[in-house]
Parts: structure tokens; C-alpha cells; sequence
């Protein structure tokens, strides 16, 4: 999600602390929430729902959210990682319809994407992504607060002083999740993706980052220059090398953009000339930087979501990609439609990538139905980077308008069918979770959704996938700006059956662990030989 705060730079020192633990867990025998173990649940007095809310989609369980800014998932074994911009939880998933929580990590991060990995040592890290500044590196930091500063002859507010970038937790034991260590990124961390690169021993994170003002996070580093400012148009992303022998003695290091990037443009959307078309909104300025990094390790490609524009870049090199002026990499732009390119996904034959614009950032409505005119999923056959960039082959907007619901394209996964179709599950915030094939990109057409309204809320959905089964889904903001004061998107992460179009069940290959920016290769699970699945987690 795009949000219009001010981000703090860091600087790409590494700072190691002593291990500490993670505050305020909750019980680990505490069952939250409520769960539905019919193949069709029929509501319970505890959650009504309101309306239809679904088509080839059934609740099994969901977990309160108690006003929390959800986020992003990852998976490992029968584990579930829910980010919140409080911390993350922990659930065990091994029986989808009554997910058990086994941690709730209070640890303040705006944004909190997650991924874990299980390292040669043995152990298995999460990191956690953090996008505006707190007082703090470990569990103990709170947001910086607010101060007001003159630049360049103008006062602004900005963050205080503080750290943002990456934080690395030990969840070997799951239910006792340690910090251990924090990576300070330029710009902080909104989003990264795991690059694994095991034939050298090595773990890559491409962390994403870009400017929305100036700012610096660490009082020491007032009177350096440069990306300290975390000046638009910012035009590189952090990556952080981790040895999988030793996770916690990574390293950090930046790799330019090309600068033929389109800039974003706050006002969108864009001229033929790839400026501005407007001033900048909340005196933001049109800036080079990606939200997003979608690495489908079987062709070795990453494709950027770069704010203007898609990118592919090679990544023969796992730790190089080629992402600057004379590598190879290829830009995907469709002006003037574009607005803000924010993710990406590529089906599992490496045939189709399907790239999502987030016009409005997450905080306007644009699912219109027939009638939408931006934020789409945009389908584009998936090039080597270097070739010439591929022509639109069609798009997708949920055909359900929403009015003046939240809504517009968002995070979601390709399902990793045997039939050989192209199927997705997406969420649209507001609008639901989307079940859909493009086999035919041209005519991409919804099989299902899951848009329910019950008596703790409507929808938001930040982040739906498919895994080993069943379909999971984080709820996003916490709405309370809504007539009466009530809020409207008090949800937590719930999981869903999904059925076909014909009624029969949907089945697919199978993983082991998915952190969704991550597309590697497929392994059949064994589950029985994973330390989170002893009885104890």
C-alpha cells in the first residue's frame, strides 16, 4: 500500500544488538477469533453475515483483528505469518478451518511486510519491513514523533530522528519468535522480497523503498548529503546479503535504477513526455523508485513494480540484478493509464505476468465495474529482460462495482494449477477477494469471490493467497471515518475453501514454505520432518 506520510532515509549501516525478546506475546493457547469447520458454514449468532458476500468461496475460520492495520502473509509449513503495523502473529494452519495462534509479536513497524527462510544453521528468520521511522531498533521502538523543520526555505513537517529498514527475528521456536538483529535500508523498507541463492550460500532480501519528503534517521547523519535526505528522486533499492550459514552477520549494500524509469507522478496520470501532468499531491514530488519486487526464480527474472512503470530484470546473478543503465532489463509502461504500478505475479508456466496498478494508493474507490477506467491488473506475456517490451494482452477489474467502497487492485497470487490454466486469487480491498481466470488474458472473467459483510465489519482485504488448499487473506485498514463512527473494516486474517466454477474443489501442486514475492521452484511438502510441526506449535 502507497501511503502519504513522511519516510525517513537510513543509512546502509548494519547495527547488531544483543538479543531480546519480543514484547508482549500472547498466550499461546489462546484461541481468537471464531471458526466454522462445515464444508458450508452456516452463521453463527457470534458472526452474521449480511448479504450474499459469497460465490464459490466458504469461511472456515477467521481471527479477530482487534483494530489493527493488517498487512502481508508468508507461509512455512503448516505456519501462517501475519504482518501488522504492530508487529506480526503466528498461526498454526495444519487444520485450515480453526487456525490456532501461537504468537502475537508486539514490535511497532509501519507496513510489516513479512518473509521467513530457514537458514543452513538450522534456525528459520523472519523479517519484518519497516517504513517509517521509531525510536528504537528492537520491540521497545514507537513511532518518531512529528517535527517541523525549514527546508530549502520551506517548513516541513517530517519524522524525528529514529530507525526504519529491516528487522530479523528468530522463529525457530514459534511460539517464542527473538529479535536478534536490525538492517537500516536508504529510505527505510516498504516492501522486500527473498532472493535465495544457494549455490553461493547466500540469501538476497531486495528491499523496496521510495521518497514521500525528506528526512534522515540518525541524528549522527544530519550533516551528511545525498540519499540520507531521502531526496526524490531517490532512483536505487537497498539489498541486504544474508549467508545462510550465518543469517545475522548480513550486510547491506544499494544498487542503482535505470534512469529511464518513469517517475511517479502524484497527480496520474501521466504526459506523453513522462512528466508530471500536474503539481504534486500533499507536496509530494514525482520520484524513481519501486514498491515491489515479484522474483520468479525458474527464469531468473525479477519484475519491479516501479511506481511509473514495470521492469524485468535479469537475475542470473542473484545478487546483481540488472536494474541500471546498460544492463539488461526491460520497462513495461502503458501511458497514459498507468498511475501507480504496485505488484506484480507470474503465472507458473512463466508464460504470463500479471502486473497491478494501485491507482489511488489503497484510499479511493476505483472498481467501477464496467465503467472502471484505472487500477486494473494488467496482463502482459512474460520477455527476457533486454527484449522489447510485450504488447497488452488484456485486463481485469472485479465486475462487481463497489460505489464508494475502497477498492482497487492489490496483493494476490497465481494458483499453481495441473490443467494448465490460468487462474488468480487477488484482494481489492474493500471489494473482496477475487477468484478469476485469465487463461484467455483478453477476456479474463471472475469465477468467485468472497466479499462478506458481518457483524464485526465489512471486508478489507490487504492480501489474499492461495496455499496447499485453501485461500488465506489478511484484512487491511482499519476504517473508522465512516458515517456514525462505526468501523468498517475491523477484520483479521481468515481463511477460505475455494470451489471451482463446476462446484468440485480446487486442486493444484503443493509447496513447502511461500513467501508469495518469492515464485520458486515446486516441492511436494513433507511436513512430518519440519520443526513447526511438532505438536507444541
Amino acid at each position: 500500500m502507497r501511503r502519504f506520510t513522511r519516510l525517513l532515509a537510513a543509512g546502509v549501516s548494519v547495527v547488531c544488538l544483543a538479543v531480546v525478546p519480543a514484547s508482549a506475546l500472547a498466550d499461546p493457547g489462546e484461541d481468537h477469533g471464531h471458526y466454522h469447520d462445515d464444508e458450508f458454514p452456516v452463521p453463527t449468532p457470534s458472526l452474521p453475515l449480511f448479504g450474499p458476500g459469497l460465490q464459490n468461496f466458504s469461511l472456515l475460520g477467521l481471527s479477530d483483528k482487534d483494530g489493527v492495520t493488517n498487512s502481508d502473509l508468508a507461509f512455512h509449513g503448516n505456519l501462517a505469518f501475519a504482518g501488522n503495523y504492530d508487529g506480526f502473529r503466528i498461526f498454526n494452519i495444519r487444520n485450515a478451518a480453526r487456525p490456532r495462534l501461537l504468537a502475537d509479536v508486539r514490535c511497532r513497524a509501519v507496513q510489516s511486510d513479512l518473509t521467513v527462510f530457514k537458514a543452513d544453521n538450522g534456525r528459520m528468520y523472519l523479517l519484518q519491513s519497516i517504513d517509517r521511522a521509531v525510536t528504537a531498533p528492537d520491540c521497545s521502538g514507537v513511532d518518531t514523533p512529528l517535527v517541523r523543520e525549514m527546508e530549502n526555505g520551506t517548513m516541513r513537517n517530517r519524522a524525528g530522528f529514529g530507525w526504519e529498514g529491516l528487522r530479523m527475528f528468530d522463529v525457530t521456536d514459534a511460539n517464542n519468535p527473538r529479535f536478534v538483529k536490525f538492517f537500516r535500508t536508504e529510505c527505510g523498507s516498504h516492501t522486500h522480497t527473498l532472493v535465495p541463492d544457494r549455490r553461493n550460500g547466500m540469501m538476497h532480501a531486495y528491499v523496496a523503498s521510495y521518497p514521500l519528503g525528506s528526512g534522515i534517521t540518525a541524528e549522527a547523519d544530519r550533516a551528511a548529503a545525498g540519499d540520507l535526505f531521502c531526496d526524490a528522486p531517490h532512483q536505487k533499492i537497498s539489498i541486504v546479503d544474508l549467508p545462510l550459514d550465518d543469517p545475522e552477520s548480513g550486510t547491506v549494500r544499494t544498487k542503482a535504477l535505470s534512469s529511464d524509469s518513469e517517475p511517479y507522478d502524484p497527480d496520474g496520470p501521466f504526459d506523453a513526455t513522462g512528466s508530471p501532468t500536474g503539481g504534486p499531491v500533499g507536496g509530494q514530488p514525482a520520484f524513481i523508485a519501486c514498491h515491489d519486487h515479484q522474483a520468479f526464480m525458474p527464469r531468473n527474472i525479477v519484475v519491479g513494480s516501479c511506481a511509473g512503470d514495470a521492469q524485468l530484470w535479469d537475475i542470473t546473478d542473484r545478487g546483481d540484478p540488472t536494474s541500471a543503465d546498460g544492463e539488461a532489463h526491460t520497462h513495461i509502461s502503458l501511458e497514459p493509464e498507468f498511475d501507480f504500478i504496485h505488484n506484480a505475479v507470474v503465472t507458473w508456466d512463466g508464460e504470463t505476468v500479471a502486473i497491478s496498478d494501485e491507482s489511488g494508493g489503497g484510499g479511493e474507490p476505483r472498481c467501477d465495474g464496467p465503467n472502471t477506467v484505472r487500477g486494473f491488473t494488467y496482463f502482459y506475456s512474460l520477455v527476457d529482460p533486454g527484449d522489447e517490451a510485450p504488447e497488452l494482452q488484456g485486463r481485469y477489474m472485479i465486475p462487481r462495482p463497489q460505489n464508494t467502497e475502497i477498492c482497487v487492485s492489490h496483493n494476490g497470487i497465481t494458483l499453481p494449477t495441473t490443467d494448465g490454466r490460468h487462474l488468480m486469487v487477488q484482494a481489492f480491498y474493500q471489494g473482496g477477494t477475487s477468484f478469476y481466470d485469465f487463461t484467455d488474458p483478453a477476456a479474463a472473467r471472475e469465477i468467485g469471490f468472497a466479499d462478506p459483510e458481518t457483524s464485526i465489519g465489512k471486508t478489507d482485504a490487504w492480501s489474499s493467497y492461495w496455499y496447499n488448499g485453501a485461500v488465506y487473506v489478511n484484512g487491511g485498514l482499519n476504517r473508522r471515518n465512516t458515517p456514525g463512527g462505526q468501523p468498517d473494516g475491523n477484520r483479521g486474517f481468515e481463511s477460505y475453501r475455494l470451489r471451482d466454477e463446476d462446484g468440485s474443489r480446487v486442486t493444484t501442486r503443493r509447496w513447502r514454505h511461500l513467501n508469495p514475492q518469492t515464485q520458486e521452484q515446486f516441492q511436494v511438502p513433507d511436513f512430518e520432518d519440519e520443526d513447526e510441526d511438532e505438536d507444541d506449535n
